[in-house]
């Protein structure tokens, strides 16, 4: 359902054992395929359409968006606080994250740069280091890797998301060491394969890729998976169990969890 999703959505819990999904559309014609897409594949599904005023949505995340600390690695800030005090020591992302997803402020998002932080700690990744972000929306992961001084490769099927990161990387002067390009995994090089992969999509997506992404990772090389609720965890970790990972490290934040290999 993702692929017929242009803008992304945002989710908040509705219910102990549901989630409710957000997705802004430009069109009321957009609006009704995604709810008979809906509908058709998942019945049970309650769907409702809202109108919003009409606003500059490209500029109005501006109002939200607040400094984010990771850990003791990172400070994700809007291009416009550039104060040392803001910085604070760490090394700053500057996101434009626009209609594109990826700042820091959504638990999936905090959790892979988290991983990435901890990796980066713990020595399992280095300058040396290969990288591909799936998904790169944004760019944010793919840019915390390339201010680590890693070098690699972020992909993204919507062009949008491509745009976005690119001006991204150039807004943190790493258009050397990250890569934007537009596609999937299809996208790729035959026999290309990297030392750390990042994918934060949704768990669908990630179980029916399992074989493919793992044939993309080096031996020994690090994984980080998210998009993933806490009680769908299980079923990521056993596909790549199948593929022959040993068991991740478990990362929550509230009802979301990433998957950490390395």
């Amino acid at each position: 359902m993702s692929d017929i999703v242009s803008w992304g959505w945002e989710t908040e819990p509705a219910e102990a054992d549901r989630v409710r999904f957000i997705v802004y559309l430009d069109t009321d014609r957009a609006a009704q395929a995604l709810l008979d897409a809906v509908a058709k594949a998942w019945p049970q599904v309650e769907c409702a359409l809202t109108p919003f005023e009409d606003r500059d949505w490209g500029e109005s995340w501006k109002e939200f968006f607040v400094p984010i600390r990771i850990r003791n690695t990172f400070m994700v800030l809007p291009p416009w606080r550039t104060d040392p005090e803001d910085v604070d020591g760490l090394i700053p992302l500057f996101i434009v994250p626009k209609m594109a997803f990826g700042t820091g402020h959504h638990a999936t998002t905090f959790l892979c740069l988290e991983a990435v932080a901890r990796l980066w700690e713990e020595s399992a990744i280095t300058a040396q280091t290969r990288f591909l972000d799936l998904g790169t929306g944004s760019g944010i992961l793919g840019l915390a890797c390339a201010k680590l001084g890693l070098s690699g490769l972020g992909l993204d099927i919507d062009p949008v998301a491509v745009d976005n990161a690119r001006e991204n990387a150039r807004l943190n002067r790493v258009e050397e060491l990250l890569e934007i390009r537009r596609g999937g995994l299809e996208a790729l090089e035959n026999e290309i394969r990297f030392d750390l992969i990042l994918a934060n999509i949704l768990a669908g997506p990630l179980v029916r890729m399992a074989a493919e992404l793992v044939a993309r990772l080096k031996p020994g090389g690090c994984l980080v998976l998210s998009g993933v609720l806490v009680d769908q965890a299980p079923r990521v970790e056993q596909a790549y169990a199948d593929q022959g990972l040993p068991l991740p490290r478990l990362m929550t934040r509230g009802e979301w969890a990433a998957l950490l290999w390395g």
